[in-house]
């Protein structure tokens, strides 16, 4: 009994310990995230005016047209994430919050690594795959990013902020949507993949309802530990004498060893020093597992006090009657 109580206890532990652990990594990966709130997010302040608008309309004529968001977000940073999986979670994010929208596309620019990266949601890829968005930003984005870096290089050597290369970013970012846009419709006026979207997307939103939620495991891991903690205070005080809840003294002597198809027997000995209460039981042990027997005698002794406690109250209003 003993040892069901320390097992019941480590469980207990390290399922409490996996929860928080779980609601850490979810939190902080949530919260590390920028919110995106339109077809233009600029944490970096470093688009004009002009671009913004130029970059917005673009991506709002490709959205009436297909249905399809382009959103631009420009970071200083990603940390402490890769930014392959933060634009990823951004895109992931973005498809949940919007499920109205046949597909969506995330450009992420990393100021801070230089670096530009591309998600395109798996059910327009058959479409406008990932091969093809590499290739836009090799050839229209990239090219003009360096200049930029280039052009700032220089006007820090020169004593100058480096704000004055911000117009080549403006200028990389509505390339590559113009590009991407220009695709996207030649694609989607060729109306040969209508039917296959329509399946995809049905089967994605099929997959969505069967995905269980964070909160739905939260809640489920919460009920069972709050089984775990009943388990483990009703085998508490199975350990108290029922007399007088002193702690009891607990003797278990082998008496036949578990074999691989043959359970063993074990004696266990019962007895409270304080008010001299003694009780005996067979238990019934297994090579393998844990300590089924223990736990069955645990559960049926569960059932059998409520049993006995409802029979009390019977006989009490039966007794006051």
């Amino acid at each position: 009994m003993q040892k069901l109580y320390k097992y019941l206890l480590a469980f207990s532990a390290a399922l409490i310990i996996a929860l928080g652990g779980y609601v850490y990594y979810v939190v902080t990966f949530e919260t590390g995230l920028v919110s995106v709130t339109g077809f233009v997010n600029d944490y970096t302040q470093k688009l004009e005016a002009d671009f913004i608008t130029s970059i917005t309309n673009i991506c709002q004529n490709l959205s009436q047209k297909t249905k399809i968001h382009l959103i631009v977000v420009m970071v200083q940073n990603t940390k402490p994430y890769d930014t392959d999986v933060y634009a990823a979670r951004l895109l992931k994010n973005y498809d949940e919050a919007h499920p109205d929208i046949d597909g969506a596309i995330i450009m992420l620019i990393n100021l801070d690594k230089g670096t530009v990266n591309m998600e395109i949601l798996p059910r327009i890829q058959f479409m406008f795959p990932l091969s093809y968005g590499e290739k836009i930003l090799n050839e229209s984005v990239i090219p003009i990013l360096n200049e930029a870096d280039k052009a700032a290089r220089e006007l820090i050597a020169g004593g100058k902020s480096r704000d004055g290369a911000n117009e080549f970013i403006g200028r990389a970012i509505l390339e590559g949507v113009r590009a991407i846009s220009q695709k996207i419709t030649d694609e989607y006026a060729k109306q040969k993949f209508t039917d296959e979207m329509i399946k995809q997307k049905k089967a994605a939103e099929d997959g969505a309802r069967v995905k269980w939620s964070f909160s739905l495991w939260f809640y489920l891991g919460m009920a069972l530990c709050a089984v775990l903690i009943y388990v483990i205070f009703k085998v508490r005080m199975r350990i108290r004498c029922p007399k007088c809840y002193y702690k009891l003294k607990i003797n278990e002597e082998t008496i036949e060893v578990p074999e691989k198809e043959k359970p063993g027997l074990t004696i266990e000995v019962i007895q409270c020093n304080h008010c001299g209460y003694y009780d005996m039981k067979r238990i019934v042990t297994y090579e393998r597992g844990f300590y089924f027997g223990h736990l069955y005698e645990v559960i049926k002794d569960v059932v059998k006090s409520y049993y006995r406690k409802k029979k009390r109250e019977y006989r009490k209003q039966k007794y006051d009657e």
